[in-house]
């Protein structure tokens, strides 16, 4: 058994590293979960002037034609993730679909803040696990450089107290005892690591061309670390800067899922399995949102069988440098395990579809690396926070 309960700083009870048994072996135990059979994103998109007038209904299709290209069957659902959705559309997950010229395939569009992406895929597996569906692709689609600030500044104020999100970034820094410099530190460490990955072709599997653009934009900006140490603090923040937080951006990403049945008799290669997901949900002060990524992870690994020695890799979406440190003391994981290939603050938090932005990358790091477990999590305003973990199916 375990229990968590809060306490100052709303910290995790660390679990007890129980070990199961698993009768039959690991194939055994995984052989009615969802196999991800393709995993594909665009490039994350920073500049824009020249992204401005880009749809995320394109960058939605640009990936899901991708996938369609492959050996896997026809998907019996479409369920992508969106936040700052294009309001002229009904349902933009059946917009792109049309758009790329499959719009007989059924669609559902899914809305959850940072989470949509990853949440997208959740209810994928679900539609797998309980039969409903052989073959799904999910994930999710953003474009806030086709915001102006007068709209960015309205999705992401709370309506209830006028306070922003980096306001809740910078609350669990102080609540929790994150410094500025911890955040600096954290963000150096990100842009080095995002073009450290580029220079060991990281990301060469993953990325699918968009618009001439194949490389994420942001790690190749000059922002160094002289620049991040004296950046000027957000109005009415006492360590949260433009530079240790994530940025605002465009990209899609998704994954294509099936059953085992359909994958053994379609001689589809897999590349993952969907071990289990959880999600959890705070009430009271929606600030809370930026220390839930602890629980969200520590029931997902237990929902799971494993311990958190077990996982390899963590990829937990740095929306402020403040949620990715706070969950590394409090689950006790250091961060050398945490988003080893940069994360939102040097890459970018295309917020729609950052959840399935991740699972992407955690696919390809698994087999790149040859490591067995990762975890994906994300917290998301008001006061929650989900996880998914994965196993690379090599193993």
């Amino acid at each position: 058994m375990f229990v968590f309960f809060a306490r100052p700083c709303y910290k995790v009870v660390r679990f007890q590293q129980i070990r199961f048994q698993q009768k039959g072996g690991c194939m055994a135990r995984l052989k009615n979960n969802s196999v991800i059979v393709g995993a594909k994103r665009t490039p994350v998109l920073r500049a824009k002037k020249k992204w401005h007038n880009v749809s995320a209904i394109d960058l939605g299709a640009a990936v899901i034609g991708n996938l369609l290209q492959g050996k896997a069957p026809e998907p019996d659902q479409v369920v992508m993730g969106t936040f700052a959705n294009p309001r002229e559309f009904l349902n933009p997950a059946k917009e792109v679909c049309a758009t790329g010229m499959f719009g007989r395939l059924n669609a559902i569009t899914v809305n959850k803040v940072c989470s949509s992406g990853l949440v997208s895929v959740i209810i994928g597996d679900a539609f797998i696990k309980s039969g409903a569906a052989d073959c799904v692709i999910a994930g999710g689609m953003e474009n806030l450089l086709a915001l102006s600030d007068e709209e960015m500044y309205s999705l992401l104020c709370d309506p209830h107290t006028s306070e922003m999100t980096w306001h809740a970034g910078d609350w669990c820094a102080t609540t929790c005892g994150i410094s500025r410099k911890d955040q600096d530190d954290w963000a150096v460490a990100s842009y080095k690591r995002a073009r450290a990955a580029y220079k060991r072709f990281v990301f060469g599997e993953e990325i699918v061309p968009f618009n001439g653009q194949g490389l994420d934009e942001e790690p190749f900006w000059k922002v160094n670390e002289k620049i991040i140490r004296g950046a000027e603090l957000i109005e009415g923040c006492k360590t949260i800067t433009m530079l240790n937080a994530s940025k605002n951006a465009g990209g899609a990403a998704a994954v294509i899922m099936t059953n085992q049945k359909t994958c053994e008799t379609q001689r589809l290669e897999p590349l993952a399995y969907i071990v289990s997901s959880a999600s959890v949900a705070f009430g009271g002060d929606w600030k809370k949102f930026t220390t839930t990524p602890p629980f969200a992870i520590s029931k997902a690994v237990y929902k799971a069988k494993l311990v958190l020695a077990d996982i390899d890799f963590f990829f937990i979406n740095t929306a402020f440098g403040s949620v990715t440190i706070h969950a590394s003391r409090e689950l006790g994981v250091p961060l050398e395990k945490i988003n080893p290939n940069g994360d939102a603050v040097s890459i970018g938090h295309p917020i729609g579809a950052s959840g399935a932005k991740l699972l992407v990358e955690a696919v390809w790091a698994l087999i790149n690396s040859n490591k067995r477990y990762a975890v994906i999590s994300l917290c998301n305003a008001p006061g929650e926070a989900t996880a998914m973990i994965i196993q690379n199916a090599k193993f």
